[in-house]
């Protein structure tokens, strides 16, 4: 129209320019709902015979299809077959590596433990021979002066002595095996401590 008003169009009406596309669209989609899928022997031969191609080479052809489709399935299953086995040994060897790494590591964390073990009462050792000097000095008082109280003072400070060097031998020990690989790994995953104190680091036994 002259005075720039525009034509509406109905609810679901094309366009004079989209006839050509829609029309060529229903007709591929017409044309793919009759063509089969599929054809049967029959159809196979009447195909062949309008070839001029006699109905005993369609019929070997048709076995040869055959079987090559089975072949193809058999193919499938083998790989699919292979490809289980495969898992299956992969899982398996996993499970031996576990194994095979989980003994040592066992063994390693065992003897660890026996080696904190004998750290600990090599402390305990040491605290019980710091208490006995402590109650000794607590009644130097009561003693005599002289020889004899001397002798026990310097009994007491020499028994602390040797048990603080044995403690300290364990210790080092551990710190030495801990620190070590693979048993600095053990370490770290059973959460064993990676280092003990040595006598002069330890405040109070």
């Amino acid at each position: 129209m002259g005075d720039g008003t525009r034509t509406r169009q109905a609810p679901g009406a094309v366009a004079y320019d989209d006839v050509n596309e829609l029309i060529a669209t229903a007709t591929r989609l017409m044309q793919k709902d009759a063509a089969p899928d599929t054809l049967t022997p029959e159809d196979l031969r009447r195909i062949g015979e309008e070839l001029d191609i006699p109905a005993r080479y369609v019929d070997q052809a048709l076995e040869a299809l055959a079987r090559r489709r089975e072949d193809e399935a058999r193919a499938r299953e083998r790989r699919s077959l292979l490809r289980r086995a495969r898992l299956r040994q992969g899982a398996l060897a996993g499970v031996v590596l576990v194994g095979v790494l989980a003994v040592p590591g066992l063994i390693v964390r065992n003897g660890l433990t026996t080696q904190l073990a004998e750290v600990a009462r090599k402390r305990a050792q040491v605290r019980n021979v710091v208490e006995r000097r402590e109650a000794l000095h607590a009644r130097l008082d009561q003693l005599t002066p002289g020889l004899n109280r001397d002798a026990e003072v310097a009994g007491a400070d020499n028994r602390v002595a040797v048990e603080r060097r044995r403690y300290d031998e364990r210790a080092a020990e551990y710190n030495a095996s801990a620190a070590s690989f693979p048993t600095s790994w053990v370490v770290r995953l059973s959460g064993l401590p990676p280092v003990l104190p040595l006598s002069p680091e330890v405040s109070s036994w």
